[in-house]
């Protein structure tokens, strides 16, 4: 039953004697945005590094080829149900399509 004033840093929730007023230091909260706004900057800038090098090794090992953006993906765990359908997406394409249970209800 609180009820949160970002603007202001209070926060009110009721009391057995009454309304309760929790307040906050302007400060501390500037600091803590700072604070996490520079965290938030440095691991992007760690995951840009890291698929920078990725891209920088690649290069000097095939410098005419391009990067493959399906290596970079990591694999899943998740496996089909082994008895499956294919379902055409798309009358004209026969390539597309989905794969779902056999035993799926038609609705």
């Amino acid at each position: 039953m609180a009820i949160p004033h970002y603007a202001y840093l209070k926060m009110k929730m009721p009391g057995t004697k009454g309304i309760i007023t929790v307040s906050g230091d302007y400060k501390k909260s500037a600091a803590c945005a700072a604070a996490s706004s520079r965290l938030a900057e440095s691991l992007v800038i760690a995951a840009e590094r890291k698929l920078l090098d990725r891209v920088v090794a690649m290069a000097s090992k095939q410098p005419d080829l391009s990067p493959d953006p399906r290596e970079s993906e990591p694999q899943g765990s998740f496996q089909p149900a082994k008895e499956t359908k294919k379902i055409p997406l798309d009358p004209n394409h026969s390539e597309k399509f989905a794969d779902i249970g056999a035993h799926l209800d038609s609705k």
